[in-house]
């Protein structure tokens, strides 16, 4: 089967001071519909950039990205932009919404924008997603009268509106304390079982070990990879993070 994401020989290099950068070499990587995938490494390995290269974000220096069969390769940033907001959705760790508007304008703005349907049919959307991640209460109110851990799941509803094929996620967990982190964790798990898939960067093994695949990036290069397989028992974590933990250990974390 096709995969949904296809890179190869992804490299990504900044001019800093008429020096060359080499921040990414020779990426080759493919997320499969429905996978889970975490990208782990040292601060400065790269993490965040080969996230926003694949999702096209930024621009790759060289290398070709292919997403459902269609390469990035022509596009211009209006169709770029286009791709990102139908079939993409992205959760931060700053948590980016409007502060003039309320939280659930936030969600319904890349619904309305989209135009994928009538916006009685996306103003549904997103209440069902509020209900579902237990913050229907704060539908009405501003985004500095809320909770980290409420307005990171506000951010889960906005990336699902437009039901993407994917979720990219850099450090979403990186600003919430422990409990809020494992919810937020706890949902990308069961947005991924309904069969969207995840591309996630973070630092911290316990968020990591719910992915299906862990890779470690050094120097813009990925070093190794850690197959995990569907996190099916939420009991399993802990497990998972002491093997997760022993293999970053080998890597050099």
């Amino acid at each position: 089967m096709e995969p949904l994401i296809d890179v190869k020989g992804l490299c990504k290099t900044y001019i800093v001071n008429k020096y060359s950068n080499n921040v990414l070499r020779n990426i080759d990587f493919t997320l499969d519909e429905g996978e889970f995938v975490t990208i782990m490494g040292p601060s400065g390995s790269g993490k965040s950039t080969m996230l926003y290269t694949i999702s096209g974000m930024d621009r790759a220096t060289a290398g070709e990205i292919s997403f459902m069969g269609k390469t990035y390769t022509g596009l211009n940033e209006k169709e770029m932009a286009k791709l990102r907001l139908v079939s993409m959705g992205f959760i931060f760790q700053q948590m980016y919404m409007m502060r003039k508007l309320c939280i659930l304008d936030n969600i319904l703005l890349p619904g309305f924008h989209a135009g994928l349907e009538d916006r009685k049919k996306v103003r549904e959307e997103a209440e069902m997603l509020m209900r579902r991640l237990g913050i229907m209460e704060i539908a009405d109110n501003e985004i500095n009268e809320v909770s980290g851990g409420q307005l990171q799941r506000a951010c889960l509803c906005r990336a699902l509106i437009n039901h993407p094929k994917v979720i990219f996620a850099d450090e979403p967990t990186g600003a919430l304390n422990s409990k809020a982190a494992g919810e937020v964790i706890n949902e990308l798990v069961n947005v991924n079982r309904e069969g969207t898939a995840i591309m996630m960067v973070t630092h911290n093994a316990r968020v990591a070990a719910a992915s299906d695949k862990v890779l470690y990036l050094i120097d813009g290069h990925i070093e190794g990879t850690m197959e995990l397989g569907k996190l099916t028992d939420e009991s399993d974590l802990t497990q998972r993070e002491r093997q997760l933990n022993k293999w970053l250990m080998e890597q050099g974390w």
